[in-house]
C-alpha cells in the first residue's frame, strides 16, 4: 500500500485543480500554496504567510434545550475550494463557499467576510441571502480581486451552481471556470486583473454532468454527451473565444469514465454495461486510442472489477505519464499506479 503522504505529494504537482499547487518564482525554492479552510497560505523560504482568509458569520436559533428560541451568533472560517495556481508568476485562484440563509436548521447569513472585507453576498426578493461562490484572485502579495462570478449561479433554497477555478491560460492572463450541478456543465473564462470579466467558452448542453478533465499544458479535453457522442474539444489559447468542438468519435460513451488526452492519446477507463456485468469484453478495461489513426487497445484490465470510482487521479503532459488508483477503500488497502504512455508498460510492474 502507498503511504499517504506520497500520495497527498504526487497530487500536489500533478493535479491542476487539486487544493494544494507550486508557484515557481525565484522568491524560493521550493514555493507552495495551499487552499485550506479559512485560509490561502503561501509557504516560502521564510515560513508560511496567509495570503487571504476568511470568515462567515451567522446568526441560528435554538430549538430544543434550556436555550430554545434564543438567537446565538456563530462565527466559523469559510470553506476555501478549487484553487488553481499560475506557477510561472505565483497567480492563484480558489471559490470561496457561502451556505446562505436557511430554514432547517434555521440560519440567517449576517456577514461574509474575506481578509477584513465585508462582502456584499447576493439576496433574493425577500431579502434573504443566497448560497454560491464567490471568485477570489490573487497573486503573492494576496488578493488582486473578489467577483461574485455570475448572477445565475447564486440561487436559494440549497440549491446553486458552483463555480470551481480549474487552470489558468498559459500566459496566466485568464483562468478558466467550470459552473454546473447535477443537470448541467458549462466552462467559462474570467481575466486575472481588479475588474475581472467573463467570457463563456463551452456552452452548457455540451459535455455531460461528469464534467471533463483539464491539464496543464495540454490543449485539448474530452467531452461526452448523450445526444453528441464523444468528442476532443481543444481550447482556445488567448481564453477569449469559445473552444473547438470537434466531430463524434466512435467510441461509445456510456460507461467511459475520466476521459483524457495526453499528445495524441486518449486514455479511458471502460466499466461494465451494469453493476453485475464483469465478464463483458468492455468490463474493468483500461483503454488507449490513437486519434491520429482511430486505433483503439486495451493496456490494462482491472481484474476482479467491472468499475471503479477512482479512475485517473492525475496526469503529466510534459512525462505522457499517467496516475491511477486501484484497491479497496473500505480496508485502506489502494495501490497507486503509473502508466507511462510511451513506454507502453504494464503498470503493474512497478506500484
Amino acid at each position: 500500500m502507498i503511504n499517504t503522504y506520497r500520495v497527498t505529494v504526487l497530487f500536489a504537482l500533478l493535479a491542476t485543480s487539486s487544493t494544494v499547487a507550486w508557484a515557481e518564482t525565484s522568491v524560493s525554492p521550493v514555493p507552495l500554496i495551499v487552499a485550506k479552510e479559512g485560509s490561502v497560505v503561501y509557504v516560502g523560504k521564510d515560513g508560511p504567510r496567509i495570503l487571504a482568509d476568511c470568515r462567515q458569520n451567522s446568526d441560528s436559533r435554538m430549538l430544543g434545550g434550556p436555550e430554545r428560541g434564543k438567537i446565538v451568533r456563530k462565527s466559523k472560517p469559510c470553506s476555501f475550494t478549487s484553487l488553481a495556481v499560475h506557477p510561472p508568476t505565483g497567480r492563484w485562484a480558489v471559490a470561496a463557499h457561502v451556505t446562505g440563509d436557511s430554514d432547517i436548521p434555521h440560519s440567517l447569513l449576517v456577514s461574509f467576510v474575506v481578509a477584513g472585507r465585508e462582502l456584499n453576498v447576493p439576496k433574493n426578493k425577500a431579502g434573504r441571502a443566497k448560497g454560491g461562490n464567490f471568485l477570489v484572485l490573487g497573486d503573492l502579495n494576496g488578493i488582486v480581486a473578489i467577483t461574485s462570478g455570475l448572477s445565475e449561479t447564486w440561487t436559494e433554497d440549497g440549491r446553486f451552481f458552483p463555480q470551481f477555478p480549474e487552470m489558468f491560460t498559459a500566459d496566466g492572463s485568464r483562468v478558466l471556470v467550470s459552473i454546473g450541478d447535477s443537470s448541467m456543465v458549462e466552462w467559462w473564462s474570467w481575466s486575472f486583473g481588479p475588474r475581472p470579466e467573463s467570457v463563456r467558452v463551452l456552452p452548457r448542453g455540451t459535455t455531460d454532468t461528469a464534467g471533463n478533465m483539464l491539464l496543464s499544458g495540454e490543449q485539448r479535453t474530452v467531452l461526452r454527451h448523450p445526444r453528441g457522442g464523444v468528442r476532443v474539444a481543444t481550447l482556445e489559447s488567448t481564453g477569449k473565444r469559445p473552444w473547438k468542438v470537434g466531430p463524434p468519435l466512435k467510441q461509445v460513451r456510456k460507461g467511459m469514465l475520466t476521459p483524457v488526452v495526453l499528445g495524441d492519446t486518449m486514455l479511458f477507463f471502460r466499466e461494465g454495461d451494469n453493476s453485475t456485468d464483469c465478464e463483458g469484453v468492455d468490463a474493468g478495461s483500461y483503454r488507449r486510442l490513437e486519434l491520429s489513426t482511430g486505433q483503439e487497445r486495451v493496456w490494462r484490465r482491472y481484474e476482479g472489477q467491472c468499475s471503479t470510482h477512482d479512475s485517473f487521479a492525475a496526469a503529466s503532459p510534459l512525462r505522457r505519464t499517467l496516475y491511477f488508483l486501484e484497491g479497496v477503500e473500505h480496508y485502506s488497502v489502494v495501490h497507486l499506479y503509473e502508466y507511462d504512455v510511451r513506454a507502453r508498460r504494464d503498470p503493474r510492474d512497478s506500484d
